[in-house]
């Protein structure tokens, strides 16, 4: 086992250089960005405050208004850093989602936090809508007090919770989003959105009045300042949350350089955060991976090849955590299915896409079968070139023979496709339960034994998942396999799939650019073991992806959003393929899995069509 690499200094591991820039990040949201917005709105307010006011009230006004604003800013972000999360919470249906989001102490946290905020900026906005010249109106002053202290941080709180605003969204593709690009493309999002919730808003008041009070309707000019007073309350923490967003998920350059290249040993540094146990961390430094490998710059893959004093352990270690992460969501997915087969008997709903026939038809595509070499060894992990034969006992060689260098990629493959990991797990039940009394008599032996009966016939029914004895494979709950949803459980499964997808992103890129920059290195000697692994990715995800459990809802002309672990499985094959035709000559002299050959036909005969 190879020990992972460590810094010259603690201070310089991954998760500490990338936490300082965090904070860097988050203090230019909370002083520049957070001034320069609050300033501008006081002072937009003061001016088309109504009523008569000296001088000395004007300027006593802008920075109480300012004050109020930039409150309510602080306020807001401080609680986005406490909750900050990449990986989906993993609910596998919605029934789930809407009692583990809503029934949580981060959303009672969030109500406290966004009727504050409510409060404050009505405080500073009051006078520009002409609000405090109707404070003598009760039923006026009472759905004004609904709207500010419920109504509006209600309805914000929800959506907020329920659609997982909290989580940061990453795109595989980009590596770096600069802030005023991110905001600016979602300004118009941001009004939208702020309508949509005042509309609704709109028509939920007026029900809401009359139940709590013996008033339903307080003037349509009254209603009309409300709703504009909605409008702008809406925006505004539409806007503190964008811009939270947008500071959070630069990506994984500093300054227009990687994050490591700020340790004095870049490799060993990024080999820490890729094993790193944050999942932020651990998701920035495989960007920062993907990056180095994609680039079009030799320096910054250089280091990778050719480590300061000789470590020749960086490039394993690198290997090793990015296979990991893929075989984990190939294990998941697997033992998913089985589950879903063990429950739902899927011969009929998982299908293969054709019948390949360029072997024996009895013969399985996908198989994780080891297989015997003339020397008895196994082949289960493709070996480096050159070591192990190239022809097994059965005489079936092992080499690759392409018959055309210009097959264009991705042709005939990307074709989009038309849930709990193992439902509500009641926990393990002892063999035996401890007696309440020193010395057991019968009769309580007798009822000890009947409730364990009877409760192990409860778990059997309704959560199959729970039962842990040999005699019963792992099934689903009937309230799992009546909600079950496709989307839903690629998330369950895969909580960060676009770590997933930077893993295969490097390793594709890093033995493509490898082949002509360091031929000799040890990141060409792993193209066996990288295949072999993408191999059982395509099998795992390809089966995930081809079922569909509402194939009898939908039309077969309705479009689907391809689900994550769908999206992965093109991504998977695709990079297969890359790496095939890129090591055309290579791939003659490397000892290759019987898997891996079957797959390499398959995908080479799919593109020649």
């Amino acid at each position: 086992m190879l020990d992972s690499p460590v810094p010259l200094s603690s201070r310089y591991s991954y998760h500490a250089i990338f936490s300082d820039i965090c904070k860097t990040r988050f203090n230019h949201l909370a002083t520049r960005l957070s001034l320069t917005l609050t300033f501008f709105q006081a002072l937009v307010i003061v001016f088309f405050s109504s009523g008569q006011q000296s001088n000395l009230e004007w300027l006593l006004a802008l920075p109480l208004r300012f004050f109020l604003l930039y409150l309510c800013f602080l306020l807001i972000v401080i609680t986005r850093k406490n909750y900050l999360h990449v990986d989906f919470k993993g609910y596998s249906n919605v029934v789930k989602l809407i009692l583990g989001q809503t029934f949580s102490i981060s959303t009672l946290v969030y109500q406290m936090i966004y009727s504050l905020c409510c409060f404050l900026l009505s405080l500073a906005v009051s006078d520009c809508l002409g609000l405090t010249s109707m404070s003598s109106s009760h039923a006026f002053t009472q759905s004004y007090r609904l709207h500010v202290w419920v109504l509006i941080p209600t309805i914000y709180t929800l959506q907020h919770c329920l659609f997982d605003l909290d989580r940061l969204s990453f795109n595989f593709e980009s590596h770096f989003q600069p802030p005023q690009q991110y905001i600016a493309s979602r300004v118009r999002k941001i009004l939208i959105k702020s309508g949509i919730l005042s509309i609704f808003l709109a028509i939920v008041a007026p029900l809401t009045l009359a139940s709590s009070s013996s008033y339903w309707f307080i003037g349509f000019k009254n209603n009309l300042k409300l709703l504009l007073l909605a409008f702008w309350e809406f925006a505004n923490l539409e806007f503190v949350n964008i811009a939270f967003n947008a500071h959070m998920s630069i990506g994984c350059l500093h300054k227009g350089k990687p994050i490591s290249s700020l340790s004095s040993t870049p490799m060993e540094t990024l080999a820490t955060g890729l094993s790193s146990k944050k999942q932020f961390t651990k998701l920035t430094a495989f960007q920062e991976l993907s990056y180095r490998a994609t680039s079009s710059d030799l320096s910054l893959r250089l280091p990778l090849y050719h480590t300061r004093y000789r470590n020749t352990h960086i490039w394993p270690v690198i290997l090793r955590e990015s296979l990991l992460v893929i075989q984990e969501t190939n294990d998941t997915v697997t033992k998913y299915l089985n589950t879903l087969e063990n429950t739902m008997s899927l011969q009929d709903s998982l299908k293969r896409r054709s019948p390949i026939s360029f072997a024996d038809e009895n013969e399985k595509l996908f198989g994780n079968q080891a297989t015997v070499t003339s020397s008895g060894s196994s082949s289960g992990i493709a070996s480096f070139p050159g070591s192990p034969p190239t022809v097994s006992s059965n005489g079936i060689s092992h080499r690759i023979t392409l018959r055309d260098d210009n097959v264009l990629l991705l042709k005939n493959l990307r074709k989009q496709r038309s849930s709990a990991s193992s439902g509500d797990l009641l926990g393990a039940t002892h063999s035996f339960n401890e007696p309440i009394i020193t010395h057991e008599t019968t009769l309580l032996t007798v009822l000890i034994r009947i409730a364990q009966k009877v409760k192990e016939s409860i778990n059997s029914f309704f959560f199959p998942s729970a039962v842990t004895s040999q005699e019963h494979r792992p099934q689903l709950s009937i309230i799992e396999a009546w909600s079950i949803s496709k989307k839903r459980q690629a998330e369950t499964l895969v909580p960060l799939p676009v770590c997933h997808a930077e893993c295969i992103i490097s390793l594709m890129g890093l033995l493509i650019n490898a082949i002509d920059e360091d031929p000799k290195g040890g990141v060409v000697s792993s193209v066996g073991e990288v295949l072999k692994t993408l191999e059982r990715s395509v099998g795992a995800l390809g089966k995930f992806a081809d079922w569909n459990p509402d194939s009898k809802k939908k039309s077969e002309d309705e479009k689907e959003t391809p689900d994550g672990i769908s999206i992965l499985y093109d991504l998977s094959i695709s990079a297969f393929l890359e790496i095939v035709l890129k090591y055309n000559v290579l791939l003659n002299d490397v000892y290759l899995d019987d898997d891996v050959v079957k797959l390499s036909k398959w995908v080479l005969d799919m593109c020649s069509k």
